[in-house]
């Protein structure tokens, strides 16, 4: 298991902070946590990024999933957050989060809308 954390700024104490989080939950869920990579300074939409990129090569070389604090961790725009999904699934990960809310929020995008007939 690797986890990753991607900010808009370099904020060390807010780091250190969403660091300490992700440990805490591989702790109590039973997970191994190898190693943490960060992006600081990172704009939404950008999918180059130097802590992804090793992310996700360590995860092809060795193996693991992936543990993220929040979805908006890897993206807060949908198609950027899908496309680093996808990339992560290829690579036959798993996306864990830590906010159970964003995960059921998550989930939900991913439900096809209920379509009604004009017949009802």
């Amino acid at each position: 298991m690797y986890g990753y954390i991607s900010v808009d700024h370099t904020d060390e104490v807010v780091i250190d902070r969403l660091h300490d989080q992700l440990t805490h939950h591989a702790h109590t869920e039973g997970m191994s946590l190898a190693e943490i990579f960060v992006d600081r300074c990172m704009p939404p939409g950008r999918l180059a990024r130097p802590g992804l990129n090793v992310l996700l090569d360590t995860v092809m070389r060795s193996g693991g999933d992936v543990l993220v604090i929040d979805i908006d961790h890897l993206s807060s725009l949908p198609a950027a957050r899908r496309a680093i999904e996808v990339e992560i699934e290829v690579l036959g990960a798993r996306l864990h989060t830590v906010t159970a809310r964003s995960a059921q929020r998550h989930a939900s995008l991913r439900t096809p809308p209920v379509v009604r007939s004009a017949i009802e």
